[in-house]
């Protein structure tokens, strides 16, 4: 069965960036024409843990599955030119909360949907990339679509190294148009259509220290306009507009005596919604043979609160407000585990994470941490072969 409360891009949202693989590339360099072509698959399964049934008034207590396919294809065109065509299917289950209430009690609880809530998500992008002049320049295209949203989207990058290969700037431009007619519900005022646009813009240092040691510097802007708000959510009143801002620094560093490399990554972030977040990661990657390789991680968060986030949702429909909790103040840590091995003709690819949120990890102190952060383990398993 259909559902008919969800948040408009739903699993755009929710897998972003949780499903990411981690890759053990190197960090930005002039890009390579490829010699050969190469086909890639991921499958992973997310799911979240369910809320505490004494947290819920109304509705499931059940959150989110969601099992995302991904097919990468990238194959040379000409002497020039490479292709590269990306494809993504994503189905969700689970229940969605539709508000949060003071049960009488001074206690916050969650009126949920039922455990109804179906989904699918289909992302299409194609990239075509020139080579050429000591670096690339490459042109992207893209189209993504749910029930009730659909996106169109596109960037611009190049990307240059110095005649002595030891650094590469890079930088691009992307834009997304999104249109979303959320679903209606009988006895329900909700909006019928919206439209956002979002642009974005980043600029990239990469240098190499030595043959074991690289950094990279970079810096992200992006600008929101349009509905922001959640529809589905009985009182969530967003601001039309949001400016971002993050700066982000990355170290790669091999150790010969071990043959294994060390990743460090720190991105601050903030917004005029008056959010600010810090993000460090650390990995170890150890190769314990030229094709085998294991790679463990940890990787902290804390963020501040947008200064519209209430704890509980208000009585009326007035002023900015929102009681989401992707909003509210809190840390989060995130534990994973990669094992790869690699081939010349094909690669495969494991990865577990497991991701823990509470107010108590934030770095400043919460007063009134929101009860319905989210914990959540994904699984991933990848396959790349060439020809």
């Amino acid at each position: 069965m259909k559902h008919n409360n969800k948040t408009s891009g739903t699993l755009a949202a929710l897998t972003g960036a949780a499903l990411a693989l981690p890759a053990i590339a190197q960090l930005a360099q002039a890009a390579e024409l490829p010699t050969k072509s190469e086909l890639g698959y991921r499958y992973t399964d997310y799911h979240e843990d369910d809320v505490d049934s004494n947290q819920v008034l109304l509705g499931s207590n059940q959150r989110y599955e969601i099992g995302t396919h991904q097919l990468r294809l990238v194959a040379p065109v000409g002497e020039r030119f490479s292709l590269t065509v990306d494809a993504l299917y994503e189905s969700m289950t689970g229940a969605s909360a539709r508000a949060v209430v003071d049960n009488g009690q001074g206690e916050s609880v969650l009126v949920m949907t039922g455990a109804s809530i179906k989904d699918t998500r289909t992302d299409m992008s194609a990239e075509l990339r020139h080579y050429g002049n000591g670096g690339s320049e490459a042109l992207v295209l893209g189209f993504s679509r749910e029930d009730d949203y659909e996106s169109i989207n596109g960037s611009i990058d190049a990307e240059r190294t110095s005649v002595d290969g030891v650094t590469t700037w890079s930088g691009g431009v992307g834009f997304s148009h999104d249109e979303l007619e959320p679903v209606p519900e009988a006895g329900i005022n909700r909006t019928v259509a919206e439209k956002r646009s979002f642009l974005n813009a980043y600029v990239a240092r990469a240098r190499v220290h030595s043959p074991v040691w690289q950094t990279q510097l970079g810096l992200y802007l992006g600008w929101y306009d349009g509905y922001l708000s959640d529809p589905y959510r009985s009182r969530d009143i967003r601001p039309d507009s949001r400016q971002q801002w993050a700066f982000s620094g990355r170290s790669r560093y091999f150790l010969k005596a071990v043959n294994a490399a060390v990743h460090v990554d720190y991105r601050y972030y903030q917004d005029d919604w008056d959010i600010a977040s810090h993000t460090l990661e650390l990995a170890w990657y150890q190769s314990f043979t030229d094709a085998f390789t294991v790679s463990p991680r940890v990787r902290y968060y804390s963020q501040s609160q947008a200064e519209f986030y209430v704890p509980t949702d208000r009585g009326t429909r007035s002023g900015d407000q929102s009681s989401d909790f992707r909003l509210s103040p809190y840390g989060a840590i995130a534990y994973g585990l990669g094992i790869g091995y690699y081939q010349p003709a094909f690669g495969v690819n494991l990865y577990f994470e497991h991701y823990n949120s509470d107010g108590d990890y934030a770095l400043k102190s919460v007063a009134e941490p929101s009860p319905f952060l989210v914990d959540y383990r994904l699984l991933t398993l990848g396959v790349d072969y060439r020809f």
